[in-house]
């Protein structure tokens, strides 16, 4: 199994502050982060997903509130 650490960041990759926890699913984490970025009236942020195996970046994923 596959397990992610994930950092909700701006457009300049400065973290947010954003709590999202560890896991293994990637919808999960992506309702976590619109959710919190709705509750801080954020529009525009991108989801750096991490291995926690190999702390790499894996993806990024860019989320647009509309």
């Amino acid at each position: 199994m596959k397990m992610y650490w994930f950092e909700l960041t701006d457009e300049r990759y400065n973290d947010l502050g954003a709590a999202i926890p560890d896991g293994s699913n990637k919808q999960a984490a992506i309702n976590k982060a619109k959710q919190w970025m709705r509750d801080n009236n954020v529009a525009k942020a991108m989801l750096a997903v991490n291995s926690m195996r190999t702390d790499n970046l894996i993806d990024v994923i860019n989320i647009e509130l509309n």
